[in-house]
């Protein structure tokens, strides 16, 4: 790249700037999408088997996939799970998705592993112990536990879901409970109302600092010719 020409270096350096303010102000990079319950065993044959998603209310998951992983030999199993749809607004600028599904492993240390669109894993869990996976995109990562689960003394109706206030998955516990799958759980306050969305924390100062950076930026070109290396006349 002719890095000598002060027009297309500037361009670019200020567009990938700009690109960073609006990263630094977007509301969807301060919010996020997270298993939110969870259903595979129960007294008698299983029923009602799902899997549910949460996050900010007319997010579009089309695309997005939950894959299912065997703890005994690290391996997801059966076809992915294939979101589709935007997440509705239960409330609090927030909601679920959920997906009903048969033959979800039972454990021990069996999984989930949660993927957007393009790929990119964003919440790999697993119940009834710790595994590492050997295939699909967690492959080579150590799942993390819920620390609570289900046999087959569990109720019919009821499920492992999360408890508590906020936005996001750390702001949450996981207990087993009556399920409510498709809606948002009892004993959960999911969103935080009228200010989701929000920008994330710090995003004014980075956008400060970029526009820094770019003034900065362009008194320096300001004082080179448009030839490499050719610094115009006067004081520095």
């Amino acid at each position: 790249m002719d890095t000598g020409n002060p027009r297309l270096y500037g361009g670019t350096a200020r567009a990938a700037l700009f690109t960073l303010l609006l990263m630094a102000s977007s509301p969807l990079w301060a919010l996020s999408v997270f298993i939110n319950e969870l259903h595979y065993d129960n007294i008698g044959a299983d029923r009602d088997e799902g899997i549910e998603v949460a996050g900010p209310a007319g997010m579009d998951l089309t695309g997005w996939q939950l894959l299912l992983y065997n703890g005994g030999n690290g391996k997801h199993y059966a076809f992915p799970l294939t979101l589709t749809g935007r997440i509705p607004d239960q409330g609090r600028g927030a909601g679920t998705l959920a997906l009903r599904t048969a033959g979800i492993q039972n454990g021990p240390a069996d999984g989930v592993a949660l993927v957007d669109a393009q790929g990119v894993l964003l919440q790999f869990l697993s119940y009834e112990g710790v595994f590492t996976a050997v295939d699909g995109p967690a492959a080579g990562l150590a799942s993390t536990d819920i620390g609570v689960q289900e046999d087959g003394a569990t109720p019919l109706g009821w499920s492992l879901q999360l408890q508590g206030e906020g936005s996001r998955y750390q702001d949450f516990h996981w207990v087993a409970a009556a399920r409510s799958f498709g809606g948002v759980n009892r004993g959960q306050v999911l969103g935080q109302g009228a200010v989701i969305p929000t920008p994330l924390p710090g995003g004014w100062l980075l956008m400060l600092s970029a526009v820094s950076a770019l003034l900065g930026f362009s008194r320096l070109r300001t004082r080179e010719m448009p030839e490499r290396g050719c610094p115009l006349p006067g004081p520095v």
